[in-house]
């Protein structure tokens, strides 16, 4: 019997991750506490250096069960601010607990405890088997960014996707202000463009937010700002028609309908499942100038219909990992060549809905050339009738931690 609440914190993260070791279940598919989230979701992102640390401690790897309970003291003793001696005591328990017998109790405090005194193990000169292993990221990715983009953006990129992404909020600025709104949740974060709040650690809990009756009456959404940069280079105007083709989970859709009241937008996309989110888009935030509609963009019957287009095409992720860690463990570079080809065939397929003069912006959380450049050149090559507006916009991290993301602008002459 669990005997304490701690305990069961740490119970559930590791029934988590043991979940996603065996069957690749997404964790934040679990319902986990605050700590319990942090726990699994970091050490997920940083797998590949904690099976090191455990390598280096033992002749013959333990068990799969045995080394969730490992990689989670040692994720507490170095990545979390925990005092070690509580992470050795509560991590030996958890293996008594979860039945994995006394010697397997006893290695896990023996390895923490020579950890304890000698730090984690030294890693590799070799550049990428020492980025692979520091920041937890295949070897074949981690060759990938040199290759196309030089140690430097390789450090930096694989850097940003073992740290704790931002948490921000977008406000629905038609019912509150964004310095309003901060003031009722006492919230100390950054505004964004009078838009989004940070929702920085220390504040409550995003659970306590999402209980909250300003959530509740449609005054804010959880969303990253850097999904305003991709909007915004759709220059929309009031009565325009726009389709957002591959629209869930619905956070773009519903910031187009706030931001532009006046203009009548379709979004779509192939899942009804991913679709369900949308459903509080005319209850909770009272928008009345959406309709949604599952349907796949590749066997749309419109013609010249849409003012303006977005396509967030499916991809790889990649510019997100901090909050899908899970995604860089089972993605492989045929994964991203054969998304490409998706990619291309949505956005040839989808442009027969575009009016003349009108505006596409076809946008990827990934940063991987082939799901981004070169879709839009291979397009461009194939379209004449169309023209780049502008330079792509490419999303980075920076000091307001956005999400990475690319956008391209394209005109139908």
């Amino acid at each position: 019997m669990l005997q304490n609440d701690g305990l069961k914190t740490r119970f559930s993260a590791f029934g988590a991750l043991v979940d996603w070791r065996k069957t690749g279940k997404l964790l934040r598919e679990h319902s986990l506490s605050p700590f319990a989230k942090e726990l699994a979701l970091g050490v997920c992102r940083r797998h590949l250096r904690l099976l090191h640390a455990i390598r280096k401690s033992v002749r013959r790897m333990p068990g799969l069960d045995v080394q969730c309970v490992l990689e989670m003291g040692i994720y507490q003793m170095f990545f979390m601010d925990v005092p070690n001696r509580a992470v050795i005591d509560s991590s030996a328990e958890l293996a008594r607990q979860a039945n994995l017998g006394e010697g397997s109790v006893n290695l896990v405090n023996g390895i923490l405890r020579r950890l304890d005194r000698d730090g984690l193990p030294s890693l590799p000169p070799q550049n990428v088997l020492r980025l692979s292993l520091e920041y937890s990221m295949p070897e074949w990715l981690v060759r990938r960014l040199l290759d196309y983009c030089g140690p430097v953006y390789a450090e930096e990129f694989s850097k940003e996707t073992v740290e704790r992404p931002s948490q921000w909020m977008r406000v629905n600025v038609q019912k509150i202000s964004a310095e309003e709104l901060q003031k009722r949740l006492a919230l100390s974060g950054r505004i964004y463009k009078n838009r989004f709040i940070e929702i920085p650690e220390g504040n409550p809990h995003l659970g306590e937010l999402l209980a909250s009756k300003e959530f509740k009456e449609g005054f804010f959404s959880i969303q990253n700002p850097a999904a305003l940069e991709v909007v915004n280079l759709l220059q929309i105007q009031n009565g325009m028609s726009v389709w957002d083709a591959c629209a869930a989970p619905g956070g773009k859709s519903a910031l187009l309908a706030e931001m532009y009241p006046h203009a009548e937008i379709l979004a779509s996309d192939i899942s009804a499942e991913r679709l369900l989110p949308m459903q509080d888009l005319h209850s909770r935030l009272s928008l009345s100038n959406i309709s949604v509609q599952t349907l796949d963009v590749t066997a749309h019957s419109f013609f010249e219909r849409f003012d303006r287009i977005l396509l967030d095409v499916p991809c790889s992720n990649l510019g997100v990992l901090s909050r899908r860690p899970e995604v860089k463990y089972r993605l492989s570079l045929k994964d991203v060549l054969d998304l490409s080809k998706i990619q291309f065939h949505i956005l040839e397929t989808a442009v027969s809905a575009l009016k003349k003069n009108g505006i596409l912006v076809y946008a990827t959380c990934s940063p991987e050339p082939v799901e981004t450049d070169k879709v839009v050149k291979k397009f461009l090559e194939a379209h004449p009738d169309f023209e780049q507006v502008g330079l792509p916009v490419r999303i980075s991290k920076n000091e307001f931690g956005l999400d990475r993301f690319f956008a391209a602008a394209l005109r139908k002459k």
